[in-house]
């Protein structure tokens, strides 16, 4: 089923700091759990299901690409907006006001797309 911006989702925002110095690599949402996304961005590549259904694509990012590497040691994940109940359109629109916000203060470095409901959009249709 395809996901819409009018679906009601439990979403909240995360992001990536390095732990010597609190700094903010990378911010985006999600609808797991931080245990479950943090493993996905850090060894989703080797999961089988992409392996057993080729139509299934993981995307090797900058940023996943850095977790692979011994940087990915320094950094953790944690919680911008604990998890709540909004509409998708409202997570993504959300995400980007996050996301803008450290990319203003010199952070978030890793994110390669500033606006996430815009390429929701253009992705998604």
């Amino acid at each position: 089923m395809a996901k819409k911006l009018t679906d009601v989702i439990e979403g909240g925002v995360y992001e990536y700091y390095r732990t010597d110095n609190d700094e903010v690599v990378y911010r985006g949402s999600s609808e797991k759990d931080l245990d479950g996304l943090n493993n996905f961005h850090r060894e989703g590549h080797a999961y089988n299901v992409f392996k057993n259904n080729p139509s299934w694509k993981y995307s090797y990012t900058v940023f996943r690409s850095n977790l692979r590497r011994p940087f990915g040691e320094k950094v953790e994940c944690r919680w911008v907006v604990e998890p709540f109940e909004m509409t998708r359109h409202e997570l993504l629109a959300l995400e980007g006001v996050k996301i803008r916000e450290m990319i203003d203060a010199g952070q978030c470095y890793l994110n390669h797309d500033p606006n996430p409901l815009k390429s929701f959009r253009k992705y998604n249709g």
